[in-house]
């Protein structure tokens, strides 16, 4: 398993409030309890996919997890082509996206803010390649030139921050790890 894996996973679990036993595991926290984030309350994890990070994937595992649970209310992607593919599969199975099940993933990229905007997506933690890449080559630079290395900026102390915000048409009151904005401002600073 890659770190982007169970760093995505279970970022999102902790960020709704559900206790994660080893943060580098993914599945090992309780399947059914509270959380508490927002105005907290019941929590029941149907199934945990792999998906291949694509469309396909999304598609079908979103499939196998409405076998095991036709009723699922929120759905969360590793990334936005996979949200397209779970979107897939709970229109089949007459789902309305935004009201019978809410679907969230992370990336931030033009299609994926596009489907924000459009209600495919209800929400997405927009990422900044391009500013990692500059930063990257800085930090490159600094280090050939002799200097230290740039120090972690994370919350958790572990890296560079270069930043994230939640893109939502929907905003939240109880989000706090990040700025929200909406899908224009999101396109307008969208990549890819």
């Amino acid at each position: 398993m890659v770190s982007v894996d169970y760093c995505r996973d279970n970022g999102f679990l902790a960020g709704m409030g559900i206790d994660v036993v080893d943060p580098k595991v993914m599945g090992d926290e309780a399947k059914t309890g509270k959380y508490t984030t927002g105005k907290g309350g019941d929590y029941e994890i149907v199934c945990l996919e792999a998906t291949g990070a694509n469309e396909e994937g999304g598609k079908k595992g979103m499939e196998n997890c409405l076998a095991k649970n036709p009723d699922i209310n929120l759905v969360y992607t590793i990334n936005e082509p996979t949200a397209f593919g779970a979107d897939s599969a709970l229109t089949a199975a007459g789902k309305k996206i935004g009201t019978d099940v809410f679907v969230v993933s992370v990336d931030g990229g033009l299609a994926g803010v596009q489907a924000v905007k459009d209600g495919g997506i209800q929400a997405t933690s927009q990422q900044y390649p391009l500013k990692m890449a500059e930063e990257g080559v800085k930090a490159i630079k600094a280090i050939a030139d002799g200097g230290a290395p740039p120090a972690p900026t994370s919350a958790d102390g572990t890296f560079f921050d270069t930043g994230v915000t939640l893109c939502t048409e929907d905003p939240q009151d109880t989000v706090t790890a990040a700025p929200q904005e909406n899908a224009q401002y999101c396109i307008d600073n969208a990549w890819g």
